[in-house]
């Protein structure tokens, strides 16, 4: 399954809208049932963002994603299993 997540930053950066996004999921992760487990692929998408990327680096790389410029990113896997970030 190709999974990705939507973040939409406005007036905060990359990190801070992922961890929100990651909050979210786990608050609805507990309380519907994932039958077709797209719950699960994203959880696991956006912990390893989180724990693997250099937010610092990210934030000073594109005002977009330090929350300077409204932006929305899409967070996918690439077919060989790396993180790619799509900013629109």
């Amino acid at each position: 399954m190709n999974v990705a997540v939507n973040l939409h930053l406005k007036n905060h950066c990359i990190e801070k809208e992922a961890r929100r996004e990651f909050s979210r999921l786990m608050d609805t992760y507990f309380s519907t049932d994932d039958v077709e487990g797209e719950l699960d692929e994203k959880i696991e998408l956006l912990r390893d963002f989180l724990e693997k990327s250099d937010f610092r680096k990210l934030r000073s790389s594109d005002q977009r994603l330090s929350g300077g410029k409204e932006s929305d990113v899409v967070i996918r896997r690439s077919k060989t299993g790396t993180i790619v970030l799509e900013v629109i």
